[in-house]
């Protein structure tokens, strides 16, 4: 994960409501399914936004021939900057966010060495598609459907290593 491009307005809005948007609401409502009204203090549903950002910007990316370069750099970091608008948004202070941020890149890299997340890489191909056709109620569905398939992997693996 990609931390020195945070600023969530370096982004056309275009793509930020292709990536990032869908990203935030899937992953912010199944948090809230699972008691984090807030999102912040679910980590493996952080996890998953990471995931969801990064993967979807990361196919926007191959699929859209007309993203300029600075876009392309925004998209790298895109799965950070989500998380910190998490993070602003539960109220947390600089200091905690930069902490924060560091656990979820460390777990991430975790992760992601052991392939724990690829349980919702078809539903994150399908989801990209969906948005491109203008399908967003399918989206939503099938980002919804990848963070908790996202989210129950993070568990099953944490219980099975600890």
């Amino acid at each position: 994960m990609r931390t020195d491009i945070l600023a969530p307005e370096d982004i056309d809005p275009e793509t930020y409501h292709a990536v990032v948007g869908p990203s935030l609401r899937a992953a912010a409502e199944v948090a809230a399914e699972r008691g984090d009204p807030t999102l912040a203090a679910d980590m493996p549903a952080m996890l998953a936004l990471i995931e969801l950002v990064g993967k979807l910007g990361g196919l926007r990316a191959e699929t859209c021939t007309d993203i300029d370069p600075p876009t392309r750099d925004w998209l790298a970091g895109a799965p950070a900057a989500a998380c910190v608008m998490v993070m602003q948004e539960a109220k947390l202070e600089e200091s905690a966010i930069g902490q924060c941020l560091a656990a979820l890149e460390a777990a991430h890299a975790q992760i992601h060495a052991h392939a724990v997340t690829a349980a919702g890489d078809e539903l994150l191909r399908r989801a990209a598609l969906q948005l491109d056709a203008g399908e967003h109620k399918l989206a939503m569905t099938s980002l919804k459907q990848a963070v908790r398939a996202i989210v129950t992997a993070i568990e099953a693996w944490r219980e099975s290593t600890h």
